[in-house]
């Protein structure tokens, strides 16, 4: 089973501000959208209330540590390795990916599972409280990933220059 975290991130390491994006940027929005529309999405209960519901055309998977807290629209699980271990054999029988969408405390708790990282990364910092874990000076800096590839922007609506770049694992992962 393949395992990928997905995220935009300034130069700073901000992934939010609040419950809400800190930029405005629609092609990341497009390659998040045709990225994870099929697969199986895992976030955090804060990501999906700041959603609102879960993601429509994808399965989802909601991590929280408050066992009364449900929702009709996703599975819900009391930690992260419980939920990989329950949708791996989903996973490997339809040929699925996980992709991790946040918030920072499942970004970082799903450092040791993850095979890959794909980073929009913004070129521009921005006020926020919510932040990537190991990331800062514009660069993923977590022990055993390396960048694999990079692709600059085309988005010429947009006022941020930025990159969306894969890191891979260059280590083993925890199964």
């Amino acid at each position: 089973m393949k395992v990928i975290a997905i995220a935009a991130v300034g130069r700073n390491g901000v992934i939010g501000r609040g419950s809400e994006l800190p930029w405005d940027i629609p092609e990341d929005m497009k390659f998040f959208r045709d990225s994870t529309r099929g697969q199986i999405v895992v976030m955090g209960r804060k990501t999906y209330d700041s959603l609102g519901k879960a993601l429509p055309a994808r399965r989802n998977a909601v991590i929280t540590r408050n066992p009364d807290w449900a929702v009709s629209d996703a599975e819900v699980y009391p930690d992260l390795s419980i939920a990989l271990k329950t949708l791996e054999p989903f996973a490997r029988n339809e040929g699925k990916i996980v992709f991790v969408i946040g918030g920072a405390e499942i970004y970082s708790l799903s450092l040791p599972f993850l095979d890959e990282v794909w980073l929009t990364e913004i070129d521009s910092e921005f006020e926020g409280d919510v932040f990537f874990p190991h990331y800062g000076g514009g660069q993923f800096t977590a022990t055993g990933f390396t960048r694999i590839g990079v692709r600059e922007q085309s988005d010429s609506q947009s006022p941020f220059r930025y990159r969306f770049s894969v890191y891979g694992r260059q280590s083993e992962k925890t199964s």
